[in-house]
């Protein structure tokens, strides 16, 4: 453990610019910890990658990598929770802009923002949407959905939270269709309530509802994307069905506090080396999601540009964006 701190120690000059290793002691935490906070529950699509990184994680940094979830308020409590915790347990946030940009929306708080708060220091994954309905409910594609709606069906859907992109592109999807439906935000997994019939629809990251759709315990009604999926050939994109401005791919990030900026660049080496592991790989690749390890400039350029697609889609959708 002390060759691998020694190591970093002796890396950060160079990597991030700084004049002597003095004031890098200085300014650099010492790890005695590597801490995955979670703002979902368990056995969600990020507390699942969190898991499969913990153990690369724990061999490259020479320190044990704990996984901890604080899911509700839309991504607030662990957002809060990583910028509390001390410098030397290594606390990072594995989640989406949701729970940093966007969490304290519903609240009398200001929005935290990912460069000043925060330092995003990895792209993890690239992900895919797909709008899935219950089989209990008869709309097996966009057009019954809205023939049930227009017909004076009251509709519903699901998400992982008020303002949360789960929400915002369910609702998008309901303006773009012409239809009104009720949005039912959940704090735990909204997966039981759509398979036994009470929710409608969810428009959700293809890990959260690949099991349950590979299963026949949910329906696909369409993919936001360009083209059909390898995994679901027979859903149409949401481009063929005359609606291409609905594709969206989102993915996970990880954020370190401002206070652990120093270490963005070994952060992101770190977790780069574990994205690049075959068995990794292929982890993904079952749940349909793409890993991403872009080096420390490109993982901050891709965090910039969402930001900018999101706070448009919520501007166009909401009124407001942050």
């Amino acid at each position: 453990m002390a060759i691998q701190r020694r190591t970093l120690l002796t890396a950060l000059p160079f990597a991030l610019g700084l004049g002597s290793l003095a004031s890098v002691r200085a300014q650099a935490p010492q790890l005695r910890e590597l801490t995955l906070l979670v703002p979902t529950p368990p056995a969600s699509q990020p507390d699942q990658i969190a898991r499969w990184l913990a153990e690369p994680l724990s061999r490259q940094a020479g320190v044990r990598t704990t996984v901890l979830n604080r899911p509700g308020a839309a991504g607030a409590i662990a957002a809060d929770a990583v910028l509390a915790a001390p410098a030397e347990s290594g606390t990072l946030l594995l989640g989406g802009l949701d729970h940093v940009a966007y969490s304290h929306l519903n609240s009398s708080r200001r929005a935290l923002d990912p460069f000043k708060d925060f330092t995003p220091v990895a792209a993890v994954n690239r992900d895919t949407w797909l709008v899935v309905g219950s089989l209990a409910h008869p709309p097996r594609d966009l057009a019954s959905l809205v023939q049930l709606a227009k017909a004076g069906g009251s509709l519903n859907y699901g998400s992982n939270g008020e303002g949360t992109t789960a929400h915002l592109l369910g609702a998008r999807l309901c303006k773009t269709l012409g239809i009104e439906a009720q949005h039912v935000p959940y704090k735990e997994s909204y997966v039981p309530d759509l398979i036994s019939g009470r929710l409608h629809f969810v428009v959700a990251s293809m890990p959260a509802v690949i099991g349950p759709v590979r299963d026949q315990r949910l329906a696909p009604l369409a993919a936001l994307t360009h083209e059909r999926l390898s995994q679901l050939p027979e859903t149409a994109s949401i481009k063929e069905l005359g609606w291409p401005e609905q594709v969206f791919h989102g993915g996970l990030f990880l954020f370190a506090p401002a206070v652990l900026s120093p270490l963005a660049r070994q952060f992101n080496a770190w977790v780069s080396e574990a994205l690049r592991a075959p068995d990794i790989a292929a982890k993904f690749a079952n749940v349909g999601v793409e890993p991403t390890p872009l080096d420390l400039e490109g993982a901050q350029r891709a965090v910039a540009e969402r930001l900018r697609i999101v706070d448009a889609m919520r501007m166009a959708v909401f009124g407001r964006a942050r």
